[in-house]
């Protein structure tokens, strides 16, 4: 018998300029494995919240949308949050909605602390899911919150890695927003080290990939053009990106971004089947199985980065152990894992 609930999915899906990023990354693959389980769970429709920038009539349209559904799947950042739930809040009371808040990036810990009846409201809805158990465990001792449960960020994909050994060229790849606080500094202090201690530059070489954010759009050009190993290569689609990545050694991401939650980079680059080198910061090492799918650095310890990049350098043995490694920590993100913990606050 079909299911006869109304999903609404209500984030940022950045439709109209094709945003990508991990929240609207993230916010579309929700749609889209619930959308593919419709037989399960009911119709499933979804509102993106970027079309306020363009039409005032579609707060009112997001409004009608949520007085239609009986379960709200609800990806807010954070103005969205301060603003737009309370509201949300009393219509769900009003009409019985269900209100399963799918939290995006680590954030909400610090964010939460002065707002005190957001705090009360949040504890009053169906479920909180979050990207980390240590941000769990924080909403549950900090606030008391009896209905918050870890869900792991996730990709759809029948992706399998090729595990190719790149035996001229050890190629290393960022990819995320490109500005200082996703670690792009820290990147380019290692081509300096790599600039002063590798002989032959021509067997190695790192490549971005992301979309600029142009405050530091300049910093970040003119210390491309210092390194002749160094280059940018666009932001990729959606559907290109374990294809990229495949192409690579080593993913190497030493954000210090305060928001970080659980990076999509990280499990797109186990997907492709590569390790990468992250830093202790915040729920990150969560992520990773030091020595296995990648290495973890102090980020104020840049040598030890330096260094792990030296050892994968020198031992293709060892890299191509953390690849199969990295690939089977992927499966641990997997759709399916997803829906079995969304499907039972959809499925009556």
């Amino acid at each position: 018998m079909k299911n006869k609930n109304k999903v609404l999915v209500l984030g940022y899906f950045g439709h109209k300029t094709n945003q990508l990023d991990g929240q609207t990354v993230k916010t579309r693959n929700v749609y889209e494995l619930l959308n593919s389980k419709g037989e399960d769970i009911g119709s499933v429709t979804y509102f993106d919240t970027q079309q306020f920038q363009y039409s005032k009539l579609s707060f009112l349209k997001m409004l009608l949308a949520i007085l239609n559904c009986s379960k709200l799947i609800y990806l807010p950042a954070h103005q969205n949050l301060k603003y737009i739930f309370p509201l949300i809040f009393i219509i769900s009371k009003l009409k019985k909605i269900d209100i399963i808040y799918i939290v995006i990036g680590g954030w909400l810990t610090e964010y939460l602390k002065p707002k005190k009846m957001h705090i009360k409201m949040l504890s009053k809805i169906k479920s909180i899911l979050t990207e980390s158990n240590q941000l769990t465990d924080n909403l549950r001792t900090i606030y008391n919150f009896k209905n918050v449960l870890t869900f792991p960020n996730f990709r759809i994909h029948e992706f399998k890695p090729s595990f190719r050994q790149n035996s001229d060229v050890f190629k290393i790849v960022f990819m995320a927003r490109i500005f200082r606080e996703k670690g792009i500094d820290t990147v380019f202090r290692l081509a300096e080290y790599i600039n002063k201690n590798y002989w032959n530059k021509h067997t190695i070489s790192i490549d971005f990939y992301g979309p600029i954010q142009e405050y530091d759009s300049d910093y970040f050009f003119s210390e491309i053009e210092k390194f002749s190993f160094v280059s940018y290569q666009g932001v990729l689609e959606p559907e290109q990106i374990h294809l990229t990545l495949d192409q690579y050694d080593l993913l190497v991401f030493p954000t210090r971004f305060p928001g970080e939650g659980f990076p999509g980079t990280i499990m797109d680059a186990y997907i492709s089947g590569i390790p990468v080198i992250i830093p202790n910061w915040r729920f990150l090492p969560e992520y990773v199985n030091n020595g296995l799918s990648g290495y973890i650095f102090e980020l104020d310890k840049e040598e030890d980065f330096f260094s792990y990049i030296d050892h994968l350098y020198n031992d293709r043995a060892q890299l191509l152990k953390m690849k199969h490694a990295a690939y089977e920590k992927s499966k641990e993100y997997s759709s399916e894992f997803a829906y079995r913990i969304l499907k039972k606050y959809l499925v009556d």
